[in-house]
């Protein structure tokens, strides 16, 4: 017999395109899946990273005496004359401890203060020279301090461990409340998901995270400050940036330093302990939110910022 001009049980062209088409509709519907998969992965490792950031936080105020841990331990400069930095560390400030580097202890694991969602959470960018944004090599007094003041997890710090300022009295830090002064601890935000920074005309976040993070409203209808702490060495960045175009000049401070990485929504701690997740409406409920502290708080039992 002669040879076969066909090989029996091959596939023709035909054949071979439609099983190609038939993969790429396949591949079409479930990539996204997988990429739902892999985010909803990832925000309940986040979601992970805050219940055990609470549980050194719990640890911590039972430690002292029910105090909450400063947001900046001592930010007066050690050569006298260099004024105050809050993040600035080591060397003019060696005996600054953000409450990040303060809580780790209890947790030990650096690695659940970074959001995975956040390009930016790598070693080189996280613990890096605040003015230069050059990376420090570990081992570098700076080190270790850099990458706390970088967190994404930010402490509510305006009123829980208020910053204090007044170059007479030689005070330059944080004045933390204690637990006592809490009125509901359930309803009170210690921590919120935060930025380091934006590009201002693509609104990119870059540098990581941030340790504090602004309350949008410091002042009742009255005018009255509610801050616990003494008004005239109150000491912030200046509050939120509210972007009314919706467009550039885009401001960190445009949440006041949170950060929603997860479906617009804002991962939050609390000072009894749980963690949930919040719209950005549930986050300023309670305040007429404008920039520069520019609104009041309109009602203390929905604003979740204040000890009251």
């Amino acid at each position: 017999m002669g040879r076969q001009s066909r090989i029996q049980g091959a596939f023709t062209l035909i054949e071979l395109l439609v099983v190609i088409a038939i993969i790429a509709i396949l591949a079409s519907l479930l990539f996204p899946v997988f990429a739902q998969a892999k985010v909803a992965a990832k925000r309940t490792v986040w979601m992970n990273s805050f219940k055990q950031t609470n549980l050194g936080f719990m640890m911590y105020l039972s430690d002292n005496d029910d105090a909450v841990p400063p947001a900046n331990m001592d930010a007066r400069s050690s050569g006298g004359g260099g004024g105050a930095c809050w993040g600035c560390g080591w060397p003019s400030y060696p005996n600054d401890r953000t409450w990040v580097q303060l809580v780790n202890v209890y947790v030990k694991n650096w690695y659940v203060w970074r959001c995975s969602a956040d390009p930016n959470s790598r070693d080189e960018v996280l613990a890096s020279d605040p003015f230069t944004n050059q990376p420090y090599p570990p081992g570098h007094p700076n080190y270790y301090y850099q990458m706390s003041a970088r967190s994404h997890i930010g402490l509510n710090y305006s009123f829980v461990s208020p910053w204090v300022y007044s170059p007479s009295r030689n005070l330059a830090g944080s004045a933390p409340v204690n637990m006592s002064r809490v009125a509901q601890p359930a309803a009170t935000l210690y921590g919120i998901e935060s930025i380091w920074d934006r590009d201002s005309r693509s609104g990119t976040p870059f540098g990581g995270g941030n340790w504090v993070v602004e309350a949008p409203c410091v002042r009742d209808p009255q005018g009255n400050f509610v801050v616990p702490v003494d008004p005239t060495i109150w000491f912030s960045y200046g509050g939120w940036i509210v972007n009314q175009t919706g467009g550039p000049p885009y401001s960190w401070r445009e949440f006041g330093g949170a950060w929603p990485w997860f479906v617009k929504r804002f991962q939050t701690a609390y000072l009894d302990g749980h963690a949930r997740s919040i719209p950005l409406g549930r986050l300023v409920a309670g305040c007429d939110v404008r920039s520069r502290y520019g609104g009041p708080r309109t009602d203390p039992d929905l604003y979740l910022y204040d000890v009251d």
